[in-house]
């Protein structure tokens, strides 16, 4: 006999899940929320945990785009400069 955490997420519990994501800071809670507890469905806490690690993995990209577009304009006034200097 299956248990409701390892039933199949219905197609509409599915669709208000997204809904909801929609709602910022609301979507983060929900995502800690049903990736930590026990009692979420399977198929719901193993997406909830994807989407937190993707969450995580575009954080890391943005914050080192965003160095290495400092260090590039940086770089590219420090050359202006000297440009403008001579």
């Amino acid at each position: 006999m299956m248990d409701n955490r390892s039933k199949p997420f219905s197609t509409g519990g599915f669709l208000l899940v997204q809904l909801a994501m929609l709602v910022p800071l609301l979507n983060i809670i929900l995502l800690l929320v049903f990736a930590l507890s026990g009692s979420t469905n399977l198929n719901l806490r193993n997406w909830s945990r994807a989407m937190l690690i993707l969450g995580a993995i575009g954080i890391l990209f943005s914050i080192i785009a965003a160095l290495l577009g400092v260090t590039a304009f940086g770089g590219i006034m420090a050359g202006l400069r000297q440009l403008l200097e001579s």
